[in-house]
């Protein structure tokens, strides 16, 4: 994405005076900078989260990469009374699966 880092930064600057003090809001320059340099700062923006997200999906991916292949476990519960042992496995169905099992 093309835009001028300097349009974004004068943005910013506007952005962080009207959080300080609210006046600014009405102040003919800031109301220029601004109508000015939007554009560019949106695409500032949304480079930076995009770098973020790539950043969390890369994390996500190193999580799974860690985890082990057999995703569901056999869980065993003992009632204390009687001592039995139940089974228990988890299956993920759905009713738009074209297999029926």
């Amino acid at each position: 994405m093309k835009y001028n880092i300097w349009n974004a930064i004068a943005y910013e600057v506007t952005v962080m005076l009207i959080n300080f003090d609210a006046k600014w809001m009405t102040n003919s320059i800031v109301r220029m900078i601004r109508a000015h340099s939007f554009v560019d700062w949106c695409e500032w923006k949304v480079e930076d989260e995009m770098e973020e997200i790539d950043a969390q999906i890369e994390a996500l991916h190193m999580l799974w990469d860690r985890e082990d292949d057999d995703w569901y476990e056999i869980m065993v519960d003992t009632e204390r009374e009687l001592e039995n042992e139940f089974g228990y496995s988890f299956e993920i169905k759905s009713d738009w699966s074209d297999t029926e099992d």
